[in-house]
């Protein structure tokens, strides 16, 4: 049963190969970015299990819901800087665009969405309510000239960030990896492990390299020496 459900799911993490094409040491620090970004790009296994929790560009995985959420807060940025009096100066557009933005985001948590894009449209409404939402607690202070009000604001939006980012970190889609039938296969999946191993790997044939390299120059030196000792 194992070996029918494992043969189905797709897997970087079971192969401990590294593909440096060029062994040089930006080729291999490439390498080791492309290994090791699943952790700080995607924040997901970049397998068939958790497909709907990543965008794939390239030999790059990235997190859909922060991506979503970076992308439209920088979106709100330029809007803020190239349309000022709908998105800095209109206190009534800015204060519903984050109870829309928000109203959104609650809908993924409660349906549990599953489908990338509506998933990613759902994060960039957030993203957009939260930037609206920074913006208002800076017009407090710019506008409307109520800085208690915008120190309540800021408050509540840092205590909201922290809170989200405590459980995120606790709870944070690890139930597709624990439930997996990869992790009773042999060899097992283990990505930290196998991403701990190829980085070491490609340091290792990275330091070979520039042994032998230094070895050859080495040689040369010494042959060079010797020949003008001959003259």
């Amino acid at each position: 049963m194992i070996e029918s459900e494992s043969e189905t799911i797709l897997n970087p993490y079971l192969s401990e190969e590294v593909n440096l094409k060029k062994k040089t040491p930006f080729h291999a620090q490439w390498e080791i970015f492309k290994i090791r970004s699943w952790r700080f790009l995607a924040h997901h296994p970049t397998c068939s299990e958790y497909k709907n929790h990543y965008f794939k560009i390239g030999s790059i995985h990235l997190c859909i819901g922060c991506f979503s959420i970076y992308s439209a807060i920088l979106s709100y940025l330029v809007l803020f800087l190239a349309v000022p009096s709908v998105f800095r100066f209109n206190p009534l557009v800015m204060s519903i665009l984050p109870f829309a933005g928000f109203g959104l985001a609650i809908f993924h948590l409660i349906f549990k969405v599953k489908n990338k894009w509506i998933k990613s449209f759902f994060r960039f409404s957030a993203g957009f309510g939260i930037a609206a939402y920074g913006a208002l607690a800076i017009a407090t202070f710019t506008e409307i000239k109520q800085w208690w009000l915008g120190i309540i604001l800021l408050v509540i939006l840092l205590a909201g960030n922290q809170m989200y980012g405590m459980s995120r970190g606790r709870t944070a889609n690890r139930k597709e990896c624990a439930d997996c039938a990869l992790r009773e296969a042999n060899p097992p999946c283990l990505p930290e492990k196998n991403t701990n191993i190829r980085v070491r790997k490609v340091y290792a044939i990275i330091e070979e390299e520039l042994k032998t390299l230094q070895e050859k120059r080495d040689k040369k030196n010494e042959s060079e020496a010797e020949t003008q000792k001959i003259d």
